[in-house]
């Protein structure tokens, strides 16, 4: 059990031990027509809690208006340099920080990764002042939101209302003994975690690299495969991982590791379904995302859409759009045991939010083609998630669906 204590902290234990699993896994139905239903409303809304916020920044006037918006159910502090909000948190219980990237003294980034080595069950928030601040977005891997200017207080409040709620959700008793019934979860994908933390090097060379995908011979011969399939491969055979690397790009490469990681490890041959189907449908999904969600979080995209499905992996899981039988009624969905799942893995909460919700976006609290909803219409695209039509709509994006739909079809590999 040493591989799991570096899961969220918000995420309690569960089953004990690790062993493989049989994958759950229904067939896409990739060229039929979209389902359109509204999931959200069908889910329990929860009474929001009061909620503590920490502005820091120059633009003071945003926590005014923040104040403004929560009244008596929350209240707001504001500072303005990193020095002022390590004071600020000493000894107190802030939910939230939000932050701007430039400060009166010390920077953003360097506040929020110590909020997140020091103050992990604090939501860490950046606030950019428009789409190309380079020196904010350094941060995203400490991130659990982002936010852009002009903002909204009300959005901003809803937003971090849904992270409290869906932690609320996860960390319940009864998901947490439901998913114990399940037996035993799949260990970390340790290979796949280790190459993503070492590419963000950008020193590393290809020939580290593919040292470090050829340590395991199976999933060196996957990655191959992968390679060389229509998806990827642009009709260039490659035969060796080197190239593969070149080719390939460490971005790319650390989605098919991943998937090749989480997605194709050796499972039960009882009552075993299509293998390569959740992988595919996971890795169409996470194309998509990244086509979706362009610019420095497209890479975050397409791990996240790459991993929304990764509770069908576990046996004993419903579908969440498809009716509940006696056999089911006292199973948990598959993205809420994939959000638990990925939070003993320790990943980025962003990571487990996506998880959780990309069937229910609306839940998400996002504003517009956020990161949940970017997975949530790719999934929708590329696989079996029926597409929320009152979500697309409350959010202004339905004249967009044209769009995602021809891009969707313009990746699908030719037969």
């Amino acid at each position: 059990m040493g591989a799991m204590r570096a899961s969220a902290p918000w995420v309690a234990e569960c089953a004990p031990g690790l062993c493989t699993l049989a994958t759950v896994w229904r067939n896409p139905c990739r060229d039929a027509p979209l389902r359109d239903v509204s999931l959200s409303a069908q889910l329990p809304t929860e009474a929001a809690v009061a909620l503590r916020i920490l502005f820091v920044g120059a633009a003071t006037a945003i926590a005014d208006d923040l104040a403004k918006t929560l009244g008596e159910r929350g209240e707001v502090r504001a500072v303005a340099s990193l020095e002022g909000a390590v004071a600020m948190l000493a000894g107190r219980g802030f939910d939230a920080v939000i932050v701007q990237p430039r400060l009166a003294q010390g920077s953003g980034n360097a506040l929020l990764g110590l909020l997140k080595r020091d103050h992990p069950r604090i939501i860490r928030c950046l606030l950019l002042d428009d789409g190309h601040d380079a020196p904010g977005l350094a941060a995203l891997d400490n991130l659990h939101r982002l936010f852009y200017q002009p903002i909204s207080p009300r959005q901003v409040v809803d937003a971090l209302q849904a992270v409290i709620d869906l932690r609320r959700r996860l960390a319940a008793p009864g998901l947490a003994e439901a998913i114990g019934r399940i037996g035993r979860l799949p260990p970390p994908p340790a290979l796949a975690l280790e190459l993503m933390r070492r590419t963000q090097d950008l020193e590393v060379s290809a020939r580290e690299v593919a040292a470090l995908v050829e340590s395991d011979p199976t999933l060196a011969a996957k990655v191959l495969r992968l390679c060389n399939s229509a998806m990827y491969s642009g009709g260039r055979r490659i035969d060796d991982i080197r190239s593969a690397v070149v080719w390939l790009g460490n971005v790319t490469l650390r989605r098919l590791v991943l998937a090749g990681e989480v997605f194709g490890a050796p499972r039960s041959r009882e009552g075993q379904p299509d293998e390569n189907g959740i992988r595919e449908q996971s890795l169409a999904a996470s194309r998509l995302a990244a086509r979706l969600l362009p610019g420095p979080r497209a890479d975050l995209a397409a791990t996240a859409a790459l991993l929304a499905g990764v509770g069908r992996l576990l046996p004993s899981v419903h579908t969440p759009w498809v009716a509940l039988s006696d056999a089911t009624s006292a199973t948990p969905s598959y993205p809420e045991a994939g959000a638990y799942l990925l939070g003993l893995w320790g990943l980025p909460e962003a990571l487990v939010e996506v998880a959780a919700l990309h069937v229910t976006p609306a839940l998400a609290g996002e504003s517009g083609l956020g990161l949940v909803g970017v997975c949530h219409v790719a999934w929708a695209l590329a696989g079996d998630v029926p597409l929320d039509l009152a979500w697309v709509e409350a959010q202004g994006l339905a004249d967009e669906r044209p769009g995602w739909e021809a891009l969707a079809a313009s990746l699908r590999p030719s037969d």
